[in-house]
């Protein structure tokens, strides 16, 4: 018997009924292959949703000036240790002390640790007696041994010194940092022909729109949560001074534009997602060399990846966060290769790295703890993340994300009545941007197979 095939109404519309659904069978159940995928999308909207009165927002930021505090120089000198002051030193490097890069009066009583440039060798402890001129300064020793400077020995901040009857020191500070992003203008619609929507009774779910509606939701639920994760925007978001070459400026001059089926043409806004805002303005390290501390991607051939690595990668991941629990949210395959590394004792023996069993967290999610000497990182794996990012781990800081919406969700139902429509026509509608600052505070690992 020859097999027949299934006709379409209306040349192919994918949202029309194939004639062989209709009631002739006695299965009155519709299997729906992935139902839950939207993990990131349900957990970031869970730490921050807010509103923004304009499409383009900005978000401050203030890096802790307290955290590492330092300056070098190029001198090579003895400061006496009979308490004289020193010959003038030739400072660079100011780093979280002033707001300008040079030497000013607020410097004038800063104790200071020296230490060699490779941070191996502890010279002694002095304070900046005076300021020579807006690139020198003048020294003391606290202790009666005389210390000899090389270039570029570091001079690391560990508080200030004041004389008895001495007024108060000057005061330096910094300024905020200003980070911004644009909502995304997203929309999709459902439709069905009058004639299917008041007739035909299917198997499976009585009402056709109904089962259109609820599919096309689940649909607009992914599109925002890869919109998240992966779109990027000609506005960009001044989480560096430059970003591959150009300054990011807060302006829509450059908006791409879209002509649609009625001929209208306008500008089409975008959010700047996690993935490439880490890519464009973060720093990656390729698997070989020094980690730097502010590394963002952390990109590792899964063979190589060992206990001392792993080691070095989950330090940097979890130094400037406030939070020792961190989400990660990471495709099937990461998951495999993390699985396969504890199992081999390829992370050492239990209590250094160990994957725990499965639990469902707060947010109904299957999550598997990796116990890392640092903190944990929750793993959560994310069916979203296929293909090409199956073998990515996301881990966002939770201190520093969320959603800011223009428009929150909308269903419009009905929208087409021209020329005595036969049909029902809906859209699904969002306005909403991803919010993240904080740049060196957010990571990805991603493992090459």
């Amino acid at each position: 018997m020859a097999s027949t095939p299934k006709i379409l109404f209306q040349g192919g519309a994918s949202n029309v009924l194939f004639t062989d659904r209709r009631e002739f069978y006695p299965e009155a159940e519709v299997y729906e292959y992935w139902k839950n995928v939207t993990q990131f999308l349900t957990w970031i909207s869970s730490i921050e949703r807010k509103s923004t009165p304009d499409t383009l927002f900005k978000i401050f930021e203030d890096m802790p000036t307290f955290q590492n505090q330092y300056f070098t120089t190029t001198t090579a000198l003895t400061i006496a240790a009979n308490g004289d002051e020193s010959a003038a030193l030739t400072i660079a490097g100011i780093t979280n002390i002033t707001q300008a890069a040079t030497c000013d009066e607020s410097m004038i009583g800063l104790q200071c640790e020296i230490w060699d440039s490779t941070l191996t060798t502890k010279r002694g402890v002095v304070f900046v007696s005076s300021l020579d001129s807006s690139s020198t300064l003048k020294m003391k020793t606290t202790k009666a041994t005389a210390i000899t400077t090389v270039s570029g020995d570091i001079f690391r901040v560990i508080g200030t010194v004041r004389g008895e009857k001495s007024v108060a020191g000057e005061s330096y500070y910094n300024e905020l940092k200003v980070a911004w992003n644009s909502t995304h203008y997203y929309s999709l619609a459902v439709e069905i022909t009058g004639k299917l929507y008041k007739e035909v009774k299917l198997r499976g779910i009585a009402n056709e729109l109904g089962r259109l509606r609820e599919k096309k939701f689940k649909e607009a639920k992914m599109h925002v949560q890869n919109i998240l994760l992966k779109s990027s925007s000609t506005v960009g978001t001044n989480l560096t001074a430059t970003a591959s070459g150009y300054g990011d400026t807060f302006t829509e001059a450059n908006l791409r534009t879209i002509t649609d089926s009625s001929s209208n043409t306008s500008a089409v806004r975008t959010t700047y997602g996690y993935i490439p805002t880490l890519e464009t303005y973060g720093t990656t390290w390729s698997g070989s060399g020094a980690i730097d501390a502010n590394t963002n991607i952390f990109k590792i051939a899964a063979g190589a990846l060992d206990f001392n690595m792993f080691t070095d990668v989950t330090k940097v991941i979890h130094d400037k966060r406030e939070n020792n629990v961190i989400p990660g949210f990471c495709g099937f395959g990461f998951l495999a290769e993390i699985a396969k590394k504890v199992v081999s004792k390829q992370f050492g023996f239990v209590g250094q790295v160990q994957l725990g069993d499965n639990k469902i967290n707060n947010l109904g999610f299957d999550v598997r703890n990796l116990f890392t000497p640092f903190g944990t990182i929750q793993l959560i794996p994310t069916k979203a993340l296929h293909d090409e990012y199956e073998n990515y781990c996301l881990l966002p800081n939770d201190q520093a994300i969320g959603i800011r919406e223009y428009e929150p969700w909308q269903y419009v139902a009905d929208i087409k009545k021209d020329n005595n429509y036969n049909g029902i026509k809906d859209v699904i509608n969002y306005d909403f941007g991803l919010q993240m600052n904080l740049l060196p505070t957010h990571h990805i690992i991603a493992l090459t197979v």
